[in-house]
């Protein structure tokens, strides 16, 4: 009656192990939700020892034979022993085995969670259970199985015979995925024999075999929409294992205005957490309308319709470094053009529009590291600055025995030149003058406490710079020594509040530490302004730049300075979840100049940077400056966050950008505000806007409509972008997302050209 290959289960263990990794998946439908249900290995597992000595048996009709030690019950029987409810029409209970056959009906209750099954083998002593047409829940996921079984002699595969999963918890799910024979390979691999996916009682895909690797995202996206510059398009995405546990994604892109495109992605398994190496990925495009640009504006320069990318991050750890300290990287970048980015991956020209090019040979110990970096010019159409090679020794803060002294330092030999776009050439660029140059650079610092209460940190230092092969004529070699020296006074005050209490603010006891601080910094050096023209230089910002010697990198424009920053750090903590929550901080401080090496100030703007997390739905941040004292750069720039849930079917985020009177940056007087408001149990509706008040633009409008259907939630939504060149770009998008696993989406974002981002959104 039961078969001794039956599959040996821990379902309460089993099961919760298996949804705890239900992370990111592939396919968008309820394939994601088995692929995660199997996605670790299924194995008996030992368990403690159940308490069948206090075993209870109810039933109808009951009987117990001595010699065999077996007892028999029928008719509505329940068993209880320690936490585990059985019922079932029919149970016996073998003393000897201590196990419990079951059948009919049958229902257990164990750790919170139900089985149902027709027949059940379970074992008092280990609680393992044995079980055939189990049917069950780990929610969101709701199953059956008319058998599971381990084949004997096989103990790396589990087969599932004629089951059912879903994550509709309904007795007629809208849909559902059916596989006549499912084999799981523990930590490997599914493969489906007949799996059939149903919208309600119609079958939409049909798999004959399938087989589909666990834990990586694999399976089919796709996206369809429609915008301005690219008409009708739909990107697919297909996910599959090649040897060696690489992933590769292929795509498929059709645009009615650009027309077909595609490309092979490939991601390494050893740096799947990270997403800077371990990829490579080619991508082409046969471009019928180059000339078409998402901001509207004409292009001067003529674009092929042959259109490509080519890109390499990767890392190869050198044999024998078995703590991984040395290796190389590549981060190899070519591009058809300046435009491909933009025109085809909008979301990653945003964030690099100029991808570098270069191999970094490195070695990494204890105390810091040594690097050989070689960065070229790819791309002729980008400006860059080119290093073949230059070799780096950077020595991390480190105690010098039990001195009490600390060092760090670093030293660079490099051949240095910087390569111009064609556009500068073209308007007129004096070309940089390429160079050689060693830099060194040694600082100690000694960290001490004066009368137990005031921290003291003293730091000096001293470097050399030379430069020497100039490639303009008639410079010879040019020296510059640097010395530096400064100090950070701070100490700290603080006082406890245990009796304020707030409900409403979140707000549990309150510990307020005040910190005090001064850091004066000066530097003396070779003046060499006008020589040459630098390559490693300061670069325009509204922020402060660093005035620790060790953290500044613009070492060809290091002048003179003696700079005091001073400010004043006040943080209150509060008590939550039995932990301590910074429940606020405020930050203010300002930069005093005796001499000043850049503009011949007095003292900079008076910085105030806020950030204020109450509450788990209201969250605000601020960070402004303003001309208190500063008369010669005399501007103002404030940038705000805020998010807030007033109600359960509301909430908004408003962030709001200000500049104003920058002598190198456009004023901007900029508001974001997104909104989502839930209309009723099935609806909802999001809003994204964005206004440039100062010149009274609305920049970008975006409006979706959410739809609720049990299982999955669907969006349609359209974008309005405004380029301000009399050109506004329109897009329509449709998405579904699996209601039940928020990161699980068939990945629609309104920025066009981030399909197969590694990035979760939730709709």
């Amino acid at each position: 009656m039961y078969s001794q290959s039956a599959l040996i289960l821990q379902p309460n263990r089993l099961f919760s192990r298996i949804f705890g990794n239900a992370d990111r998946l592939g396919f968008g439908l309820l394939l994601s939700a088995l692929i995660c249900l199997l996605s670790l290995p299924l194995a008996a597992q030992d368990s403690d020892e159940e308490d069948s000595e206090n075993m209870d048996i109810k039933s109808d009709f009951s009987d117990y034979d001595k010699n065999l030690g077996i007892a028999r019950a029928s008719g509505d029987v329940v068993v209880k022993f320690g936490a585990v409810t059985i019922k079932a029409e029919q149970v016996e209970f073998h003393q000897s085995s201590g196990k419990i056959f079951a059948r009919d009906n049958v229902r257990v209750f164990k750790g919170g969670e139900i089985y149902d099954a027709e027949e059940v083998i379970y074992d008092t002593r280990t609680g393992e259970m044995t079980t055939s047409e189990l049917r069950s829940s780990l929610e969101p996921i709701f199953y059956t199985s008319n058998n599971i079984s381990k084949p004997a002699g096989d103990d790396s595969m589990i087969e599932l015979l004629d089951s059912t999963f879903t994550t509709h918890d309904s007795a007629n799910p809208n849909f559902r995925l059916k596989v006549n024979k499912l084999q799981v390979y523990p930590g490997e691999k599914i493969v489906m024999h007949g799996a059939r996916v149903y919208a309600g009682n119609m079958p939409v895909f049909y798999f004959p075999y399938y087989v589909q690797p666990l834990d990586e995202e694999l399976g089919y996206y796709f996206t369809p929409g429609w915008n301005s510059a690219w008409g009708a398009f739909l990107q697919n995405r297909y996910g599959f294992m090649l040897p060696n546990d690489i992933l590769a994604k292929a795509h498929l892109d059709l645009r009615s205005e650009r027309g077909v495109a595609g490309g092979l992605e490939l991601e390494f398994p050893e740096f799947k957490k990270n997403d800077n190496i371990g990829r490579v990925n080619f991508y082409y495009a046969q471009d019928q309308n180059p000339e078409i640009s998402f901001n509207g504006r004409p292009r001067k320069d003529t674009i092929t319709s042959n259109r490509y990318r080519a890109n390499l991050q990767h890392r190869i750890y050198f044999p024998g470094s078995e703590d991984k300290t040395f290796f190389v990287d590549f981060d190899i970048n070519k591009l058809s053009d300046q435009f491909f980015y933009e025109d085809f991956f909008p979301s990653e020209f945003r964030v690099d529009p100029r991808p570098d090019n270069l191999i970094n040979l490195t070695k990494v110990f204890e105390q810091g590291e040594i690097s050989l970096v070689g960065r070229f010019q790819l791309n002729e159409f980008f400006q860059t600055d080119t290093r073949a090679p230059e070799l780096a020794i950077d020595i991390i803060r480190t105690p010098l025995g039990d001195t009490g002294f600390f060092y760090d330092g670093m030293t660079s030999y490099g051949i240095l030149d910087e390569e111009l776009d064609p556009d500068a050439v073209l308007a007129g660029a004096i070309d940089p003058a390429g160079f050689n140059r060693f830099s060194t650079y040694h600082e100690f610092l000694f960290p001490t406490t004066v009368g137990g209460w005031l921290n003291v940190v003293p730091r000096a230092g001293a470097g050399y710079t030379n430069y020497s092969n100039f490639e303009t004529p008639g410079l010879g070699s040019i020296d510059r020594t640097t010395t530096h020296a400064g100090v950070d006074l701070s100490f700290k005050l603080s006082k406890r509040s245990p009796n304020v209490f707030s409900k409403a603010l979140g707000v549990d006891g309150l510990l307020h530490v005040i910190r005090p601080y001064v850091n004066y910094s000066f530097t003396s050096t070779d003046d060499i302004n006008g020589r040459f023209a630098p390559i490693d230089r300061n670069t325009l910002t509204t922020r402060l730049r660093p005035i620790d010697m060790p953290l500044f990198t613009a070492v060809d424009d290091l002048s003179d300075w003696q700079i005091v920053r001073a400010g004043i750090s006040n943080k209150w903590f509060t008590r939550r979840n039995g932990a301590t929550h910074q429940w606020l901080s405020l930050n203010n401080y300002i930069e005093g100049y005796i001499e000043d090496p850049e503009f011949d100030r007095d003292f900079s703007n008076f910085f105030t940077e806020v950030e204020w997390r109450p509450l788990p739905w209201l969250s605000a941040q601020t960070t402004a400056q303003v001309p208190v004292f500063n008369d010669v750069l005399d501007f103002s720039e404030i940038t705000s966050q805020v998010n807030f849930m007033p109600t359960d079917w509301f909430r908004f985020g408003v962030g709001h950008y200000y500049l104003e009177d920058h002598p190198f940056f456009q004023d901007s007087d900029l508001i974001a505000l997104n909104t989502y408001t839930r209309l009723s149990d099935n609806w909802g509706f999001s809003t994204a806007h964005r206004f440039e008040a100062d010149d009274q633009t609305l920049e970008y409008q975006q409006y979706s409509i959410h739809r609720d259907m049990a299982s999955v939630t669907a969006s349609l939504g359209t974008i309005i972008r405004d380029n301000r060149n009399g050109k506004e770009e329109f897009g329509v998008l449709f998405s579904l997302t699996l209601k039940a696993f928020p990161k699980v989406s068939l990945p629609v974002d309104f920025q066009p050209g981030s399909l197969g981002a590694d990035d979760d959104r939730d709709l």
